[in-house]
């Protein structure tokens, strides 16, 4: 269950500072794993790129045979 679910079904019995501190909570939480998410993809991106680099580093004296 999500904390803003939490602070609607508990909202009269916790009071409106507990349950706008749920909800903010949950923003935070929200916020905290899509930047996750975001450094995850940038580093895997990153790891790609320098992958991809390197086999054209590797495939470049190649070339100068074919000539």
């Amino acid at each position: 269950m999500s904390l803003p679910a939490l602070a609607v079904v508990f909202g009269d019995r916790l009071g409106t500072a507990a349950a706008v501190a749920l909800v903010v909570a949950g923003l935070l939480f929200a916020a905290w794993t899509a930047g996750l998410a975001a450094r995850s993809a940038a580093r895997t991106t990153a790891g790609q790129a320098r992958r991809d680099r390197e086999v054209l580093d590797s495939l470049d004296p190649l070339a100068g045979l074919g000539r």
